[in-house]
């Protein structure tokens, strides 16, 4: 009888492991993302059930977007066949905080003259592109422009 109480209460009595990824970025405050899923800002916990890879993926304004995969490695009382007995029939919770640490990189400032630069040439391809094509078909040169009824 005292053996089926005690089978009976091993449930209640029974630990588990509390798995933990602790991620943190210098300087804090990046958004957080692990296998697609997104967990907030740093420093953030994310709790997880099985090892193995990961991958993280930070972005934070003015700053280098950055992914990373990252391995979650089981302790010795997660392996076969002692995780059965830390996970049914350990009396208390095993705490596994496994820390990763990203340092984000600072965008360089945006040369604004050469980026105008840049948008100035490429407007003039494109528009000597689009005379040559309306050249081409027969069109007129500036296509009429719209007239706006007005009120």
């Amino acid at each position: 009888m005292r053996t089926l109480i005690l089978i009976a209460a091993l449930p209640i009595l029974a630990g588990c492991i509390n798995r933990t990824m602790h991620i943190e970025t210098d300087p804090p405050g990046a958004v957080v993302w692990v296998d697609g899923d997104e967990y907030g800002k740093t420093p953030v916990d994310v709790h997880f059930t099985s090892y193995g890879s990961r991958e993280v993926f930070l972005q934070m304004p003015d700053h280098a977007t950055k992914r990373e995969v990252v391995k979650l490695r089981a302790p010795w009382y997660a392996w076969f066949p002692v995780d059965f007995a830390a996970d049914v029939l350990c009396p208390f919770t095993l705490q596994d905080r496994q820390s990763f640490a990203f340092t984000m990189e600072p965008l360089p400032p945006a040369d604004v003259k050469a980026l105008e630069g840049r948008a100035g040439a490429f407007r003039e391809k494109a528009l000597r592109a689009l005379a040559e094509e309306r050249k081409r078909r027969g069109l007129p040169e500036q296509p009429p422009t719209a007239r706006h009824a007005g009120p």
